[in-house]
């Protein structure tokens, strides 16, 4: 018959597994630390919080008694982060008041037209300012306005701007609008509102913009002179003339095209001025407009040597004296006729 008898260990082999267990030990106290009830023998489990990792968890539960399995293993919970405060958009706290849609579906793309307006994107905003054109006028005006009045970014600002001047339809939007916009510190915006102003084409428009001829911008300035030439034609002629003597070179270079394209000899001393100008852009803007209204050059370069400007510009002043009566007589008389 056989008997299992106990081998003998070594004591070296002893001493070796006694110090394994007792650096598992403490590695096992080290990283899953029991609670103080665990320490002290209670019975009681301490229960999990969110503070607990899943290991912690585990180490702290009681084993199952011998011979039963445990029904199901300990999941670790769920900790819920502290919820992050989202910044409301413009469209959250003022939303769209007051505006009457045709129908839902059109309200609903509304809405969403008015939050991509709001989008630090720009390429989002213009994709927007697209879209929102194809719904009905009426809505198109409320939602871009109702944008304008919470809008505070200038480059947005000149966007819906331009977005209302660009309907067409000056019944629809008060020109009100423009005007408050008109008096604004930034030019860009000043700029905006004048172009729009000018699309109502009355008489009120026509001292507004005139009163922007002496804008401290001189880009607002040159952009005056254009919408008062394209928008009221010859009434804007004086105030070409003035500005043939004005500081900035654009300014002078846009009031000479003007001139010349109205063909007016009441400009022709003031552009045979301008062909010693600093600027060789302004000499050639005058140049060519002095041929449209005289039909003479007297071989005027800008890309001519110093001396054959000058006497080019002598005999333009030569010519001018012999003329200036005879010319303006037959011009007048073409005007009165």
């Amino acid at each position: 018959m056989k008997t299992n008898n106990l081998l003998a260990v070594p004591n070296d082999v002893a001493r070796f597994l006694g110090s394994t267990i007792r650096r598992v030990e403490n590695d096992v106290r080290r990283l899953f630390p029991f609670p103080k009830c665990v320490a002290g023998r209670s019975s009681q489990k301490p229960p999990v919080t969110q503070k607990e990792s899943y290991a912690q968890a585990l180490a702290t539960k009681p084993l199952p008694p011998v011979g039963r399995t445990e029904a199901s293993p300990v999941t670790p919970e769920k900790i819920t982060p502290a919820p992050i405060l989202e910044k409301k958009t413009v469209s959250q706290v003022f939303g769209l008041k007051g505006v009457e849609f045709e129908n839902k579906a059109e309200q609903v793309r509304a809405e969403v037209y008015f939050r991509d307006l709001q989008s630090s994107s720009r390429t989002i905003r213009m994709e927007a300012l697209r879209e929102i054109k194809k719904l009905s006028r009426p809505t198109v005006v409320a939602v871009l306005e109702q944008m304008l009045s919470i809008e505070h970014d200038t480059l947005q600002i000149i966007e819906i701007l331009n977005a209302l001047a660009g309907i067409g339809d000056e019944t629809l939007i008060s020109k009100d609008i423009f005007k408050d916009y008109a008096g604004r510190q930034e030019s860009g915006i000043r700029l905006a509102a004048l172009r729009a102003i000018s699309k109502y084409r009355d008489e009120e428009s026509f001292n507004i913009l005139t009163s922007y001829m002496k804008d401290k911008d001189a880009e607002v300035r040159r952009q005056m002179q254009n919408c008062l030439c394209w928008t009221f034609g010859e009434r804007c002629l004086p105030f070409a003339l003035n500005a043939l003597h004005d500081a900035d070179a654009s300014v002078r270079k846009a009031a000479s095209q003007i001139v010349g394209a109205l063909k007016s000899h009441q400009a022709i001393s003031g552009l045979i001025t301008l062909l010693s100008d600093p600027k060789n852009d302004v000499q050639g803007s005058a140049a060519a407009s002095l041929k449209k209204i005289t039909g003479e050059d007297f071989n005027f370069k800008v890309t001519a040597t110093k001396k054959n400007k000058e006497d080019a510009i002598e005999s333009w002043r030569f010519w001018w004296r012999e003329n200036q009566t005879e010319f303006e007589r037959s011009k007048s008389q073409h005007f009165g006729s």
